[in-house]
C-alpha cells in the first residue's frame, strides 16, 4: 500500500494519529508532500518524527518532499546564517520569514530550552538583522543534523502511475515537465490544475475546502480525472487527510 499525506503544519498529534490509523507495514510506502512547519506549536517535533521515521524505514519507504514553508524557512536560514546577503533573494522572497513566525512558534521548537531562555532575554535589545541572525545561528547550532536533512528533501516523487508534489507541475509541457517546471512551481503552483494528464498528480498546498467550495471539507479532493489534492487544513479539521493507493488493485481511497 502507498499512503500520501501533506500540510501537517506543526501539528504533531494529528500526524501521530494518522500514522496510528494506517499502521504501515514493512512493505508499505509513505509519501509526505511538504509544509511540515509553521502555524502549529510543534514544528520541530513534526520534523524530527519524519526524520526518524525515514531513518528507521529507509528513504525508499518513507519519501519526504519539501513544501513552500520549508523552502522559505531554508532561504531565511541561509540569508542570516549562511553565505547569502540579506539583500539577496533566492527562490522565494521571504527574507522576512521570522516576522511571520508569530511568537517564534516554529523557531523555538528547533532550539534547546536552555539556549532559547538565554536568547529570549537578549531579543528586545537586538536590531532586526541581529535578531534574525541570532535566532538563525541558534537553530543551526542545536538542529544542524535536522536542517542538513531538510536541505536534501526533493521537490517531487514519481512512480509509474503517479507524480507526488507539494503544489503542482507545469502540465503544459507534458512528459517534459521534469526539466521545464520551474522550482517555484513545485512548491507554489496556483491555481491548481484539474482535468486529464498522462499520470495522476497528487498534491497538497491548496486546501481541499477551497477546491470543493465547502468550508467543511477537510478530506481528499478528487477532480474526477487525474488530480488528487490532500491538504485538509489540519488546523481547522483537526486531522491529517490520507490518500491510500492499493498497488495490487490500482484503486485509490481516502482513509
Amino acid at each position: 500500500m502507498l499512503y500520501a499525506m501533506s500540510d501537517i503544519h506543526g501539528y504533531l498529534l494529528p500526524l501521530r494519529e494518522a500514522l496510528k490509523k494506517i499502521n504501515p507495514g514493512g512493505g508499505d510506502r509513505l509519501v509526505f508532500l511538504g509544509d511540515y512547519i509553521d502555524y502549529g506549536p510543534e514544528s520541530g517535533q513534526v520534523l524530527r518524527l519524519l526524520y526518524e521515521l525515514q531513518q528507521e524505514r529507509g528513504a525508499d519507504r518513507v519519501i519526504v518532499l519539501r513544501g513552500n514553508h520549508e523552502e522559505a524557512f531554508l532561504e531565511w536560514l541561509d540569508t542570516y546564517a549562511g553565505p547569502t546577503s540579506p539583500d539577496e533573494c533566492g527562490l522565494l522572497p521571504w527574507n522576512g520569514w521570522l516576522e511571520r513566525d508569530v511568537g517564534f512558534r516554529t523557531c523555538r521548537t528547533l532550539v534547546s530550552e536552555k539556549r532559547w531562555d538565554a536568547l529570549e532575554r537578549l531579543l528586545p535589545m537586538l536590531s532586526d538583522d541581529a535578531l534574525n541572525r541570532a535566532v538563525a545561528e541558534s537553530i543551526l547550532t542545536d538542529s544542524r543534523e535536522l536542517i542538513d536533512w531538510l536541505r536534501g528533501l526533493p521537490y517531487y516523487y514519481e512512480t509509474e502511475r503517479q507524480i507526488f508534489v507539494h503544489a503542482g507541475i507545469d502540465e503544459e509541457y507534458g512528459e517534459w515537465w521534469r526539466k521545464l517546471t520551474p522550482r517555484s512551481m513545485f512548491v507554489l503552483k496556483a491555481p491548481p490544475t484539474r482535468g486529464r494528464f498522462y499520470k495522476d498528480v497528487i498534491a497538497g498546498h491548496t486546501p481541499t475546502s477551497r477546491l470543493a467550495g465547502d468550508p467543511g471539507c477537510h478530506g481528499v479532493y478528487f477532480d474526477g480525472a487525474n488530480h488528487y489534492y490532500i491538504d485538509g487544513s489540519v488546523s481547522a479539521g483537526g486531522r491529517v487527510a490520507i490518500l491510500a493507493f492499493d498497488e495490487e488493485t490500482g484503486k485509490y481511497r481516502s482513509v
